[in-house]
């Protein structure tokens, strides 16, 4: 009697140990199960066959109306025949599977598509797990779409600000005609290589458009020159001779004559007078 009264107690204390353990159980289930279904990102698990479950963001972002709709699918409907990249979505998405199961896990953007047609970008998160029935996937999509909405707006903003510091370059230095055939060009400021690059092209469109013969380059108000400078000037000068228009130089100063004779460049060709004046005069004398 005294052994089974002993079993019996150490029975009801496995039994306690057990009910503790189940409850346990019960709550990561119930706390699993509450992160699967209230999370703001889409919850998947796949296998062999198909869909097996969701969550209620998945059925939400796919705008299905309920479960069922979205567990009869096939996982093929959900995205379209070709990703933004060119490959074939269903070629590209064994490779993404192949990864994860070889990883671990694999994280990548995708295109999928809403069962209205609508396509929408994700950010995809595949970890392999193993269930009763078999090895599945736990598939996480994390909705990209108003993150690539405001990235297009950022770039859209970049560009408008690009476009318009390019007008107000345009503007500091406005290609004047002086003369019948003489245009006149103010260098304003720094003659950095994009500048340099954008005058280059206005004035050989200018050269063009006017049918230029002669082309003053006016370096009064440079700011500053650096090595670079006198290169940028040396291949405008050459391009606009190419063009069969004469090239000079005026308004040089003593820092700039340093910079221009130490940056061991050819100034054989480069024509310099003290001031504008100097130029349109000369300019009158050779038309006359």
């Amino acid at each position: 009697m005294p052994e089974t009264a002993e079993e019996l107690a150490q029975l009801q204390a496995e039994v306690k140990e057990l009910r503790a353990q189940v409850a346990v159980l019960a709550t990561a289930q119930e706390i699993f199960r509450v992160l699967y279904e209230y999370s703001s990102d889409a919850h998947l698990i796949f296998d062999h066959r198909g869909i097996l479950d969701c969550n209620r963001a998945a059925i939400a972002m796919l705008h299905g109306k309920d479960k069922s709709q979205v567990l009869a699918l096939h996982p093929a409907v959900l995205s379209p025949e070709y990703q933004p990249d060119g490959q074939r979505s269903l070629d590209n998405s064994v490779e993404m599977d192949r990864l994860a199961r070889e990883r671990g896990d694999h994280r990548f953007e995708w295109t999928h598509r809403r069962l209205t047609g609508e396509e929408f970008p994700v950010e995809v998160t595949l970890t392999p797990v193993v269930l009763q029935e078999g090895p599945a996937l736990l598939v996480v999509w994390h909705d990209l779409t108003e993150i690539k909405a405001r990235e297009a707006a950022l770039r859209a903003h970049i560009e408008t600000i690009a476009a318009q510091q390019a007008r107000i370059r345009a503007l500091s230095m406005p290609i004047i005609e002086v003369l019948q055939g003489v245009v006149m060009v103010p260098v304003f400021g720094e003659l950095d290589p994009q500048t340099a690059s954008e005058m280059t092209a206005q004035v050989l469109t200018a050269l063009t458009a006017r049918r230029a013969w002669a082309i003053i380059l006016d370096v009064t108000a440079l700011s500053t020159a650096d090595r670079s400078t006198p290169a940028h000037l040396l291949r405008l000068l050459s391009a606009a001779r190419l063009l069969g228009a004469e090239g000079l130089l005026v308004g040089v100063s003593p820092s700039l004559a340093r910079t221009l004779v130490g940056a061991e460049q050819d100034l054989a060709s480069v024509r310099t007078l003290p001031s504008l004046r100097e130029a349109i005069e000369l300019c009158q004398q050779q038309r006359r």
